[in-house]
């Protein structure tokens, strides 16, 4: 059995800065070159492999949905023959972009798809649990993706449930982006005595590693009186908040308490993206292939142009050649009527010699 560390939490949590200490304690990333590439979106980087962040991107299309819209899945799902394929591809495909253990491995995706990886690998895992207030969250996802601040808040419901129904029995730390950010340094250090504690073997951190950490791209800085005051969280959302920090350090085998309820209307904002979601999916690849399209016209463009050019230098050549040409015949002629003086004056001579 392979150890490793899942990094789990909602998108726009601080899964990619807990992620990247984790890699700076020594254990490993995936592979360099499936790292996801940095955006503006995330300029310290996302530490995340691109093949399985794509590949759950596939789960979710087999489940008719993606992430920013996951349905409510029953205990036992990842068991359906519809993915017998799509586990057997997991393996294969973890262990080329995770070729060696321990690892540490983040996807926001895995709060809800953490029941196929557990079962299709052969692993023992523990996992670090980072939450964040969530109107925080809302805040940043929906700058990003513009979904609104309601639909963000019951998004993020859906991807905490999962995520605490997926962990439950499994080793696991539960903390806050605000204590990797308060005090990385220290922070580290519990990582350090959580992994250690369940096996996983870690070194020395990195000297960089607190440069890594840069408050300053925290744009919020919300409170639990904040959530309890805001009309758009749900009395089920608080408490769920609740159950969070409650949980809050290590736990050898995570026993989450009863969960709260779903707000009710969390399922109907969700299930009505994904009925939304064929058409929008279409319309997002006809873009991507106008966009695509466009892109070659450019470059059939550029193509010309400099084709162009070629043919207005080659012209340029052609016309000075035929130039050249022309000389050169100018002169073939002039040297062949030389030569044929030439010819008449030696016949000439020839003439006025005695006897000839």
């Amino acid at each position: 059995m392979s150890r490793g560390v899942f990094v789990l939490g909602m998108h726009r949590s601080g899964t990619s800065a807990a992620t990247r200490l984790v890699n700076l304690l020594g254990v490993p990333t995936c592979i360099e070159e499936d790292l996801l590439p940095r955006t503006d979106d995330n300029p310290r980087g996302y530490w995340e492999s691109g093949s399985l962040t794509a590949f759950n991107d596939g789960i979710f299309d087999a489940l008719e949905s993606d992430w920013s819209c996951p349905p409510r899945l029953d205990p036992g799902w990842e068991t359906d023959p519809v993915l017998v394929e799509l586990r057997a591809e997991a393996t294969t495909l973890f262990s080329r972009v995770f070729p060696a253990e321990p690892w540490v491995w983040k996807d926001p995706r895995n709060c809800i798809t953490l029941p196929l990886w557990t079962t299709a690998l052969a692993v023992e895992p523990a996992v670090v649990l980072v939450h964040r207030n969530p109107l925080e969250i809302a805040a940043s996802l929906n700058a990003r993706d513009d979904l609104g601040k309601v639909y963000c808040l019951a998004l993020w419901e859906r991807y905490l449930q999962s995520c605490l129904s997926a962990a439950s029995g499994l080793p696991a730390l539960v903390t806050t982006y605000d204590e990797i950010l308060d005090d990385p340094a220290a922070w580290c250090e519990v990582v350090r005595d959580f992994l250690g504690g369940v096996g996983v073997a870690t070194g020395e951190l990195a000297s960089n590693a607190l440069d890594y950490v840069d408050p300053e791209l925290r744009h919020s800085q919300l409170t639990s009186q904040d959530v309890v005051g805001d009309p758009a969280v749900s009395s089920a959302q608080r408490e769920l908040l609740g159950v969070l920090e409650r949980l809050r350090g290590a736990h050898d085998t995570l026993s989450a308490p009863s969960l709260p309820e779903e707000t009710p209307t969390t399922e109907a904002l969700l299930s009505e993206r994904r009925r939304l979601y064929p058409r929008e999916r279409e319309y997002r690849e006809l873009g991507e292939y106008s966009r695509s399209l466009g892109e070659q016209f450019v470059e059939l463009q550029r193509h010309s142009l400099d084709l162009g050019a070629q043919f207005v230098e080659l012209q340029g050549n052609s016309e000075g050649l035929w130039t050249q040409f022309q000389e050169l015949q100018r002169y073939s002629d002039d040297l062949g009527q030389r030569f044929l003086a030439l010819e008449a004056y030696a016949r000439e001579l020839q003439a006025r010699q005695p006897g000839g």
